[in-house]
């Protein structure tokens, strides 16, 4: 993306409530928002009209996460589930009890999931059947990723960043940085680097072949700090309270800053193509910036 320039948000009246959660599609077709209206849209691209919704979810969607392929997609929910749709269709497939978020592995076969208790459970995400409940690693769990090898999940804790072993579940180390609760991992497209923010306000880089700090950055904001790598894997961005920052996975340097009219922002996305950043806030909208 480089330096750019950002232009008036587009502006979607997406979930009346709280907009929680967006991401585009890899075709860059679609965009995809979840809310507190316990729905998640469809919305064309670059138009950004309303194409569907899936509806079944009781209480608010907080999350969602597409399979590798993009023919599944799932949702976690406060009404305490996650479901599985099929996508585009919005079939919904199964639906997961006492779960709260959940992400798809790299090979599409499993879901890592959180339970409602703060256990991670792993399920089939053909059948929708449990395959195993790992061990407790810390108090609390807030977000979870993949390696691009689908052999060690990453958990993010009250600080520490866990390292699992798959299929196995047994801890193997873990990535101390953050002083406080991990809010957000991400891992770049090329699968090199993962990115994490804590509720300490900071960023942090690692290399996922010896799992060293690569690099640190000091946002100066607070929030949920939600992160989106973009598909090029050159820029991070990650929301915070009334902003969004974008920075040079190269170097570190802040490359553009949104503010945005509104306290809550939450989820964040970054087109395929780099073109566009969509972020859900807690006015119950979609933003969508163009950069020229």
């Amino acid at each position: 993306m480089g330096t750019s320039q950002v232009n008036e948000p587009i502006v979607i009246d997406a979930h009346g409530r709280h907009a929680q959660a967006v991401a585009f599609t890899k075709d860059g077709k679609r965009l995809v928002s979840t809310g507190q209206d316990a729905c998640l849209r469809l919305w064309s691209v670059p138009g950004f009209q309303a194409e569907g919704v899936f509806e079944g979810h009781k209480n608010s969607v907080n999350s969602l996460s597409f399979s590798p392929d993009e023919t599944l997609l799932a949702t976690g929910s406060t009404d305490g589930t996650v479901r599985v749709w099929s996508f585009p269709q919005g079939k919904c497939l199964h639906v997961l009890e006492k779960q709260s978020t959940a992400w798809f592995s790299p090979d599409g076969r499993q879901l890592a999931a959180i339970s409602a208790k703060g256990r991670i459970v792993l399920w089939d995400a053909t059948s929708g059947k449990e395959v195993s409940t790992l061990p407790t690693v810390d108090k609390r769990v807030v977000a979870l990723a993949f390696t691009s090898d689908a052999a060690t999940l990453l958990v993010g804790g009250t600080g520490p960043i866990h390292r699992i072993s798959l299929p196995e579940g047994k801890k193997v180390g873990e990535l101390t940085g953050h002083k406080v609760v991990v809010t957000c991992l991400r891992l770049t497209p090329d699968g090199k680097m993962l990115a994490s923010t804590g509720a300490d306000g900071m960023l942090r880089l690692w290399s996922t072949k010896d799992w060293s700090e690569v690099r640190k950055i000091e946002l100066r904001a607070s929030g949920v700090l939600q992160i989106a790598v973009a598909p090029k894997g050159d820029v991070v961005s990650v929301g915070a309270d009334h902003l969004i920052q974008t920075f040079s996975l190269n170097d570190g340097k802040l490359v553009d800053r949104i503010e945005v009219p509104v306290k809550g922002v939450y989820g964040v996305a970054i087109s395929p193509d780099g073109r566009y950043l969509a972020n859900a806030a807690a006015d119950g909208k979609v933003r969508v910036w163009e950069r020229s």
